[in-house]
């Protein structure tokens, strides 16, 4: 039973993976890259010296700059993330790899801080 429910598993993943993404959406790599930037931007966002910094900035325009950076717009990010939604399977696999690539990152600056604290001591 637990082989059949792995191999339907797998079989399903793959059948998301093939399913041919109209030309007007943003690719699945793109698309996590993107909101993985999303996330950390929004992140440093709510940090009170940033904020202040950028209080004064329209914070739309980060967004803006971060989808240029990958040759998209708001319009493109908006369709695709509508697209994505009315196909929920390819959507749950975009969030799994943005949080395993947010986790990382977490995972690494903790890492890091941690280092640092020891070469203080």
């Amino acid at each position: 039973m637990k082989k059949a429910f792995i191999l339907l598993l797998v079989i399903s993943l793959f059948s998301c993976n093939n399913k041919d993404i109209p030309e007007y959406v943003i690719p699945f790599d793109d698309m996590v890259d993107i909101i993985v930037e999303i996330h950390i931007t929004d992140g440093l966002l709510t940090i009170n010296k940033v904020r202040r910094n950028v209080v004064k900035l329209d914070t739309t325009n980060y967004y803006n700059v971060l989808l240029n950076n990958y040759n998209y717009n708001r319009q493109d990010f908006d369709t695709s993330l509508y697209y994505y939604s009315k196909n929920i399977n390819q959507y749950d696999l975009i969030y799994d790899e943005v949080l395993n690539r947010l986790s990382k990152i977490e995972a690494e600056l903790k890492e890091n801080r941690s280092h640092q604290d020891t070469k203080r001591d």
